[in-house]
């Protein structure tokens, strides 16, 4: 059997702040129920809430997120894989804790100042991730801008050259159908010319032609040498052999 490739282990993250439980645990249950995809469990004197988004093969939480809610403090540990942005990672867990937080309210007694701060840790991050995306992106952009003047410039030196062929393919052309027209005009006999033509292959061929080979020596149709001479045996200047 092939071998299993695993997947490489997740690694983790996390904050927390100062709150103070106001109530009991089965509060903080109560507050946390309307959210039918964590997984509640209880650990020493914390309330766990856990949200799995992935599993290995094995079925093991691979992309996760936990929150302790402690009588004196509340924190988040989270996992991210090989390849993902820990801060762009750090954003979204933020974002989903913000949302606990605001569930928690009433039961917990939180430190503002400690919600500002990771406010502005988040936004510190937000900047530094946007402006790397914007530097990549841009970067890319400059590269595709270079490759597309290069590709206009190669188009138009191209589009030159296939004029320019084009011209001297149109004088070619010019060229030889003129040949053509002066070629024909000097293959075409006229009806004397052509006669006086047999005559001669006559004398040369002990006193016979064939057509065919008349015909292919001089560029003239079997049926006008054919008729040429008919004219010529008609009027008397040849006689037809006994």
């Amino acid at each position: 059997m092939p071998e299993q490739k695993t997947a490489e282990s997740p690694r983790a993250g996390g904050f927390r702040i100062e709150a103070t439980l106001n109530g009991a645990q089965k509060d903080i249950v109560q507050f946390l129920s309307p959210l039918s995809f964590l997984e509640i469990a209880f650990e020493k004197d914390a309330v766990v809430a856990l949200n799995i988004e992935s599993r290995d093969i094995q079925k093991n939480p691979y992309l996760f997120s936990m929150v302790y809610f402690y009588p004196d403090r509340i924190e988040a540990m989270y996992s991210y894989v090989p390849g993902m942005s820990p801060k762009k990672r750090r954003l979204d867990i933020l974002k989903y804790f913000f949302n606990i937080l605001t569930l928690a309210h009433g039961t917990y007694a939180i430190d503002n100042r400690q919600v500002y701060q990771l406010l502005e840790s988040a936004i510190n991050d937000m900047s530094e991730y946007v402006t790397s995306d914007y530097d990549k992106l841009y970067s890319y952009y400059d590269n595709l801008k270079k490759e597309v003047k290069t590709l206009q410039t190669k188009v138009a030196e191209l589009s030159d050259s296939n004029f320019q062929l084009s011209r001297e393919n149109y004088d070619l052309k010019s060229a030889n159908d003129e040949m053509k027209l002066k070629i024909e005009k000097l293959q075409v006999y006229s009806d004397d010319v052509l006669r006086q033509k047999i005559v001669e292959w006559i004398s040369e061929h002990n006193g016979e032609v064939n057509l065919a080979d008349f015909s292919r020596v001089h560029s003239v149709p079997e049926n006008r040498v054919e008729q040429a001479l008919n004219s010529l045996v008609t009027e008397g200047y040849l006689d037809l052999k006994k």
